[in-house]
């Protein structure tokens, strides 16, 4: 079991080396490496794109990982920045500008945190809120009801698939949704809606704290991504003990928004 967040820190910075086809030590070392993107057992379980560009950082060494046509560009526009600085707007104008003219553009910087028994501090749900730990069976009938895209997405991964998640209901009715997608063997990332007539209950709070206990009993390492201006989601993680474990920009193609 994952317990610590040092441990956890271990198991992504294992895990990012396969996403981003790098080694672990180049995380901790200071500098920016320039490698070549590539299909990796160990990683998170999504699709590589033909074209793509990621960078990546645990807060030392940055990882610039690309597909073929892409590498000597990176090197050539990215390696006389420092590495803080590849975060920062000048450096991601010349990555939007480079992945435009093939539809794609860049998201990020995105916030990853995880959540291990040392630092978690669960946070109970109210008197009128009930909590319902649902599996893959009940998960894929909420397919069916649009509102919950950040906790389900659009429609079912068999690559990623959601298949741990806790209903929040009110008074009998669907109130909101916190559920995790199974990312790779270890890591699986919570992602949450509430509706918004039963937004600023704490609602949220409860079932993310809820569902990080129940991955913690099947020894999964919980994780979730937020935006930069997401304060409230950022104040929700941190409140839970949730602790930021890495950054990251990466292409995406604009059609699959």
């Amino acid at each position: 079991m994952i317990t610590t967040q040092e441990s956890a820190l271990q198991v992504v910075k294992r895990t990012l080396a396969a996403d981003f086809a790098c080694e672990e030590s180049d995380f901790d070392n200071a500098g920016v490496t320039f490698h070549l993107s590539k299909e990796i057992e160990g990683a998170r379980r999504f699709p590589l794109p033909e074209k793509f560009l990621a960078v990546v950082t645990m807060g030392r060494g940055v990882v610039v990982s690309c597909s073929a046509e892409r590498l000597e560009w990176a090197r050539r526009n990215l390696a006389g920045f420092a590495p803080d600085a590849l975060f920062y707007a000048p450096a991601l104008a010349l990555m939007v500008n480079l992945v435009a003219s093939d539809n794609q553009t860049m998201f990020g910087p995105e916030s990853r945190y995880t959540c291990t028994l040392d630092t978690f501090q669960p946070h109970p749900a109210g008197k009128d809120v009930q909590l319902s730990i649902i599996h893959e069976q009940t998960i894929r009938q909420l397919y069916e009801d649009n509102r919950f895209p950040n906790a389900l997405g659009r429609q079912h991964d068999p690559q990623r698939p959601t298949l741990l998640a806790c209903l929040a209901r009110c008074n009998g009715l669907i109130a909101g949704l916190a559920a995790a997608s199974a990312d790779s063997d270890s890591m699986w990332q919570v992602g949450i809606d509430i509706l918004p007539e039963y937004r600023n209950r704490e609602m949220g709070k409860a079932l993310v704290s809820q569902l990080t206990e129940a991955l913690f009993d099947i020894e999964k390492l919980p994780y979730g991504s937020i935006a930069t201006n997401n304060i409230a989601s950022r104040r929700i993680a941190i409140s839970l003990g949730y602790r930021p474990a890495w950054v990251d920009v990466f292409s995406k193609e604009l059609t699959s928004q």
